[in-house]
């Protein structure tokens, strides 16, 4: 085309014919303009569709980790309500004592499922590298960013809010040990004997259950255990509506990236 242009105006120029030659000249620079501007578009059209790949990816990838979150919001929300549950039923043992404060295995299981502690970690990763690259952005949905943004906050304080929980489960934890005797429990535990064929006698066992039966009556009679269960407990109770509203929150944004995901791709 330039060629073509060249020989125009050569010949236009030889033939002294100014008029036509500025008339070609205008042309080909349109031509030129109009070259520029269709690349243009074309590498905006390409930056478009990268962008648009790496935001469903985004998008992927947060419907996994919010996936993962209702389960776990679920399961938190459970458990915990189990542990306030045994929390009072050892509580009313000192109401209503009965063969369960004396059956030291069923008492034993309920104090340690009551005394477990479990981390919460909800999945921020994909959220966490995306607010540190300032990647958020990309997310063309406003309200997708804002219920994340919303929903890291709320992350943040029941976060906050369990290490309270953890320091009064870590009170429980230092007063069982100064109330029991793991090596009591040694001829009665199976992890035990999986690492160490020792054989105990009849009287060693009978010696060691008594041991236990003292530090159980014990620890059933500490006011310092009972009052630090009650505030576990309480602190717990409290926490169940937070689960459960976190639990919505999160399924309500799961619902709305798949119906982004499945818009963006269409369009």
């Amino acid at each position: 085309m330039n060629k073509f242009f060249r020989q125009i105006r050569l010949k236009s120029m030889e033939k002294n014919k100014t008029g036509r030659y500025f008339k070609y000249a205008i042309g080909e620079i349109i031509l030129v303009v109009i070259g520029i501007l269709i690349a243009l578009q074309i590498n905006n059209w390409n930056e478009a569709r990268k962008q648009k790949a790496v935001e469903i990816s985004y998008l992927k990838r947060l419907l996994v980790d919010l996936e993962n979150d209702e389960k776990l919001w679920i399961s938190t929300h459970d458990r915990r309500k189990r542990q306030v549950e045994i929390i009072h039923e050892v509580i009313g043992l000192k109401y209503e004592p009965n063969d369960e404060r004396l059956n030291l295995e069923i008492l034993g299981a309920k104090l340690k499922m009551a005394c477990t502690w479990h981390d919460i970690n909800p999945n921020q990763q994909t959220f966490t590298e995306m607010l540190s690259s300032g990647n958020l952005d990309i997310i063309e949905n406003d309200s997708i960013k804002t219920k994340l943004i919303n929903l890291n906050t709320d992350y943040k304080s029941i976060a906050n809010w369990d290490e309270t929980v953890e320091a009064s489960h870590s009170r429980i934890f230092d007063e069982t040990l100064s109330l029991y005797d793991i090596r009591d429990s040694a001829p009665f535990d199976d992890l035990f004997s999986n690492y160490n064929n020792m054989k105990f006698t009849p009287e060693q066992k009978a010696s060691a259950y008594f041991s236990m039966q003292q530090s159980f009556n014990q620890i059933m009679d500490s006011k310092v255990m009972f009052n630090i269960l009650h505030m576990m407990s309480d602190n717990y109770h409290r926490q169940l509506g937070e689960f459960k509203q976190l639990k919505e929150d999160a399924s309500e944004l799961v619902d709305l990236i798949r119906s982004e995901i499945k818009q963006r791709i269409n369009d």
